[in-house]
């Protein structure tokens, strides 16, 4: 009987320190910089853009890049 106590305190206390460990631990998610990287952005002078919305979008293709969007007073290519 003695040895069976035993053996069940010595897993109960496994287990405890088991869950606590768990739960004590940070999360993936919550680390900065971890996960889905968002798009880097890149803005260039207006020029680009008094011809029409296009024009930026070809620009940043023909440059490398992914896409383009004309704000107020740049051009803003993603990478």
């Amino acid at each position: 009987m003695a040895i069976a106590l035993k053996n069940l305190l010595a897993f109960v206390f496994t287990a405890l320190f088991i869950v606590s460990s768990i739960h004590c631990r940070p999360t993936t998610a919550n680390i900065p910089g971890y996960g889905v990287k968002q798009m880097d952005r890149q803005c260039f002078n207006g020029a680009i853009c008094r011809g029409a919305v296009g024009n930026c979008i070809f620009w940043c293709r023909d440059h490398g890049y992914y896409y383009g969007i004309c704000l107020t007073d740049a051009c803003c290519c993603m990478t």
